[in-house]
């Protein structure tokens, strides 16, 4: 293309729906959570896909080729009426964030961050606002003792999702629900392997008690944080000598990202 010399009529795109091409031999069921594979097919949200909104029709491609037909989504800003387990009034006044897991699974703890509360609605069922185009995204998973490895002073755990490549991680929040224990201290810091505080510019965050911490990335200078490949992250946690000692501990860990570029 070149610069205009002319007048040019401007296509553009309106309302608060639009289409994608499904992948082959796949039912989306009304109301699903919809993503898109990195082949750019929609189907139900899987944790890895990119979520690109909610059909309110659903689509049958059972015994089509890929790009057969196309389901219907909602996109940008819109309410949503989810069963949230564990939802509570309190989550509508700090705008608690809203993960989902697959195409009907949300959770407050668990998954790719979709939305906020907005209106606690009764029991189990909240208003929430989602969003599928957010200045950043966060992938939440939940890790307990017994998914480490014991490795003398320090365990680890990796985390089931891998960070997409081309993103830029900004830091990390560990929201300890029981600490571990057992030791005389406990921190964690997360990273990958062979580099367990990639994404942890403080390296020193008690998890030996319940509490909320995190960090910043290290310095974007550094080249810590921009994932020029898809990375698995791993949670690390180093006791006061031996983590063998360790008996007890939960935490949610929430990794905030950008996704800067697709590639």
């Amino acid at each position: 293309m070149t610069a205009l010399i002319e007048d040019t009529p401007i296509t553009k795109s309106i309302g608060e729906k639009v289409a994608y091409p499904v992948l082959a031999a796949t039912l989306i069921y009304q109301g699903s959570a919809v993503g898109l594979t990195a082949a750019g097919y929609a189907r139900p949200y899987q944790l890895g896909d990119r979520f690109i909104g909610h059909t309110p029709e659903g689509m049958n491609n059972s015994n089509g080729a890929s790009g057969d037909v196309s389901v219907t989504v909602f996109r940008g800003q819109y309410y949503m009426l989810l069963n949230l387990s564990g939802v509570a009034i309190t989550d509508a006044a700090i705008r608690a964030s809203v993960y989902v897991q697959d195409s009907g699974t949300y959770s407050l703890r668990v998954g790719f961050k979709i939305g906020e509360v907005v209106h606690y609605r009764e029991s189990g069922y909240a208003l929430v606002l989602v969003d599928t185009d957010p200045q950043f995204n966060v992938l939440a998973e939940t890790v307990v003792l017994a998914d480490f490895t014991d490795v003398d002073t320090t365990g680890y755990a990796d985390l089931s999702t891998p960070l997409p490549e081309g993103s830029l991680v900004l830091g990390w929040q560990a929201d300890v629900k029981s600490g571990f224990t057992g030791d005389s201290s406990a921190t964690v810091q997360v990273g990958e392997a062979g580099n367990v505080d990639r994404f942890s510019a403080k390296t020193d965050n008690s998890c030996f008690t319940a509490d909320v911490v995190g960090t910043a990335a290290p310095a974007v200078a550094a080249n810590q944080g921009y994932l020029a490949g898809a990375v698995t992250p791993r949670v690390t946690v180093t006791g006061g000598s031996d983590f063998g000692s360790v008996s007890a501990g939960e935490m949610d860990i929430k990794i905030i990202y950008a996704p800067t570029l697709r590639v």
